[in-house]
């Protein structure tokens, strides 16, 4: 099935049901199918086909996903540009993928101006949101204007259906060409093992230029019939509101936001009786946050596991292991294989660390004008991920570290998830990432950033010590940074660099 076939499918058996909910403006199935045909008609018109690309530079809205659908229509492919991107790195996304037409949402107008300073902007720039511009059209005309688009396009399930650009926190971002079978497959995937309902409420809160927003929340929804809430900008306390408001039964985010919500005041005085599943992803979940959480919200909670070059959803813990199997990403999403080698792409057995290769319908086909990069990602299929990682006996992946996050201290490998794991385990630490920092004698010693708990204040020497008692000794972070927040990209993952960019100069103190 194609993407907008899905919600095609889901307007005609359901069509007066909520699917988008933003604010006060609420589309059923079919007012949103209406809203993607008076813009694909519109892009048409203008001379858009089947092979395009139209780029989209948007917060989460529904005005977005009416744009979204409506590229798809007509066989052209979206490309959601980070709009958390400074000008000269939107202007490489813009001239990388050549787009035909760019839509722009309001708030990012002075920064598409400023990217069309530094590479041509496409012939057709169409605004959306806020009050017209002279000159400019505006989406809210296109709306109004409806209409549907001629023909139908030649399409299968191996059409490129959009290019996700990865973060770019190393190098220049690289563009993932997804296809229609790559999002569908994890949209069914979506349903089986993430246990979404028809009678189901999300709330997005994670970017929909990110794969996890869009394609195991919004056309995963679209997929089982579910009601997608949309919220432009993260708040801890807004979510948890809306989260109240619209019955959410079903959330997807990053552990942090977890952390940060049962912290947070609005917690106690807002009814979350209807949420019953909690998904997380990007990075690991300390045992004391799962149990708070099973505790105090009564849900089930799922560890998943995936990335932009395998459309989103890989591996999944159920949630029967949450703790028994504490700090795995869980076992393979269905067609999903996956296996652990050497630098010679090499099996490993079972419990050793190596790289983590993945095989099956929702790898992508390559990069954007990358061939040399496609084909160093992927051999005979293979998806190299680039994650360290280990599979115990019973086929549960666990994840080890970055390749590039790895340390090695005067010959010891050092995997920062375990040293990050240890840390949140201390009462007084609210979230910790560690990076190497330079040493005389083992080359490098692990340094850890932390962020305390509210109403906490450990000491450098009360978190280290913890940390001695809980893992090898080499593994004992050798300095600490006390840090109010961690700097991280608008999927939430921690950027590293920029805190490696922080560590202090010298060898640490002895201890």
């Amino acid at each position: 099935m194609l993407i907008h076939e899905i919600l095609a499918f889901s307007a005609s058996r359901l069509p007066d049901k909520p699917y988008l909910i933003e604010d006060g403006r609420v589309l059923s199935f079919a007012d949103t199918l209406a809203g993607a045909r008076a813009v694909a008609a519109s892009l048409q018109k203008g001379g858009v086909g089947s092979g395009d690309r139209v780029a989209l530079l948007f917060a989460n809205s529904i005005d977005f996903v009416l744009c979204y659908y409506g590229v798809l229509m007509l066989g052209a492919v979206v490309v959601p540009m980070n709009n958390r991107l400074a000008p000269k790195e939107l202007a490489y996304v813009l001239s990388d993928s050549g787009p035909k037409a760019l839509i722009v949402q309001e708030q990012f107008w002075e920064a598409a101006q400023a990217m069309g300073e530094i590479a041509p902007l496409p012939d057709r720039v169409i605004l959306a949101g806020g009050q017209p511009r002279e000159g400019v059209e505006h989406l809210d005309g296109i709306l109004a204007g409806g209409g549907a688009p001629a023909g139908k396009p030649d399409l299968g399930p191996m059409s490129p259906a959009s290019i996700m650009y990865t973060s770019g926190t190393t190098g220049l971002p690289k563009g993932a060409i997804l296809s229609h079978g790559n999002v569908a497959a994890n949209a069914r995937n979506c349903g089986a093992h993430l246990q979404y309902k028809q009678g189901d409420t999300t709330l997005i809160v994670v970017p929909l230029f990110h794969v996890t927003g869009l394609h195991s929340q919004l056309v995963a929804f679209a997929y089982v019939g579910g009601t997608c809430v949309i919220m432009r900008a993260y708040n801890t306390a807004a979510m948890i509101e809306l989260m109240a408001r619209h019955r959410v039964t079903v959330t997807f985010k990053v552990p942090t936001m977890y952390t940060l919500m049962l912290v947070n005041q609005a917690l106690p005085a807002n009814d979350l009786s209807a949420l019953r599943l909690a998904c997380y992803g990007g990075a690991p979940m300390a045992p004391e946050t799962i149990t708070q959480l099973q505790d105090r919200l009564g849900v089930d909670l799922i560890n998943a596991y995936g990335l932009t070059e395998a459309t989103s959803l890989v591996t999944a813990l159920p949630p029967c292991d949450a703790l028994r199997k504490a700090g795995s990403i869980g076992l393979p999403t269905t067609g999903n294989r996956v296996k652990v080698v050497d630098d010679q792409d090499q099996e490993l057995p079972a419990g050793a660390v190596g790289e983590l290769l993945i095989k099956g319908p929702m790898v992508v086909q390559g990069y954007w004008n990358k061939p040399e990069a496609t084909e160093a990602a992927l051999k005979e299929g293979w998806l190299h991920t680039g994650d360290f990682a280990r599979i115990d006996p019973e086929g549960f992946v666990y994840i080890a570290d970055r390749k590039k996050d790895m340390i090695i201290r005067g010959g010891e490998n050092v995997y920062s998830i375990e040293v990050e794991s240890a840390l949140v385990t201390h009462p007084g630490v609210l979230e910790a990432a560690v990076v190497p920092r330079a040493h005389s004698i083992f080359g490098e010693v692990v340094h850890a950033f932390v962020v305390c708990a509210p109403g906490a204040a450990p000491s450098e020497d009360e978190i280290i010590t913890h940390c001695a008692g809980v893992i090898a000794d080499y593994k004992v972070p050798a300095s600490v940074s006390l840090v109010a927040e961690l700097p991280r990209n608008p999927g939430g993952k921690v950027l590293k660099n920029a805190l490696k960019e922080q560590v202090p100069p010298g060898d640490p103190p002895r201890r």
